[in-house]
């Protein structure tokens, strides 16, 4: 592969047609581009925790990058023993978060380009239903059961379908077998989860035999949940503010519970849990 992405790399990182004609289309400044590669090289591999990155201005720029350095990051998967079936799912998260931000603002554009840096890092991996990001347990924000430093997987849910049950197991099999074999030098034992769908109000207001409830369930609490009124609506809507709350679609459960929260004067909040492997 060279520095031009084909059409088959384009179908497999998951573009829509028409982000792929904008990406073919955008004329991305080299210089900028090689700014943004200059910082993502090194982290390949390194799995140095949340750096702070010199974001471009233009989200298209970092497009460009990832496309760029696209050969990098699958030379990597390889050498890792990473097979091409998760390699390939893992990158097309690029192209889910390309169509999300041209449904939520109507154009080309990744409002998310800071989170496809990890991808980029070789630190998370797609296996089935879920994302599995590794990364070490900040001093700060210590997890039960384990010790700051100590290896875990943070659990991340793409908008690729129901959270069914068996589908849940099946990505929690392959991880059991994936990060031992793949990164052996990097023990794993816990996986945490970050999210509105921990929400205890969320939990107690849905049935409780939803694949919401079940999914939240297997996590044991921990921490202090944090208001993130816009995750609720970002997640369900994909769009952002309070302002037109009586146009949002109301045809399922979870969407007329996030509402009527809301206009309830509730706020809804992230909540932490974990669980071992």
């Amino acid at each position: 592969m060279g520095d031009v992405t084909t059409a088959e790399e384009y179908r497999l990182l998951g573009f829509t047609e028409a982000d792929r004609e904008a990406a073919e289309a955008y004329e991305a400044d080299p210089a900028a581009v090689e700014k943004l590669a200059a910082q993502l090289r090194p982290l390949l591999g390194a799995f140095a925790g949340e750096d702070e990155l010199d974001m471009p201005d233009d989200p298209r720029v970092s497009v460009a990058t990832f496309l760029k350095l696209l050969p990098e990051i699958r030379r990597y998967h390889q050498q890792r023993g990473v097979s091409d079936e998760v390699s390939w799912a893992t990158l097309a998260d690029l192209g889910q978060q390309l169509d999300v931000h041209r449904r939520t603002h109507g154009e080309y554009g990744l409002e998310t380009h800071w989170w496809m840096t990890i991808h980029w890092a070789g630190a998370i991996y797609a296996l089935g239903r879920l994302q599995f990001l590794l990364h070490q347990v900040p001093a700060g924000s210590p997890v039960p059961g384990t010790e700051p430093g100590e290896w875990v997987i943070g659990v991340h849910i793409p908008e690729t379908g129901p959270l069914t049950p068996e589908a849940v197991d099946d990505s929690f099999a392959q991880a059991r077998e994936f990060f031992p074999r793949v990164f052996p030098e990097y023990p794993v034992k816990t996986a945490t989860l970050g999210s509105w769908l921990l929400d205890p109000y969320l939990l107690d207001n849905l049935p409780q035999d939803s694949n919401t409830v079940r999914f939240g369930r297997r996590f044991t609490p921990y921490g202090v949940p944090e208001d993130s009124q816009d995750s609720a609506i970002f997640f369900t809507f994909r769009t952002h503010g309070l302002d037109r709350l009586d146009e949002l679609p109301q045809d399922t459960r979870l969407q007329r519970l996030v509402v009527r929260r809301i206009k309830e004067g509730g706020t809804w909040q992230n909540a932490f849990g974990y669980l071992r492997l």
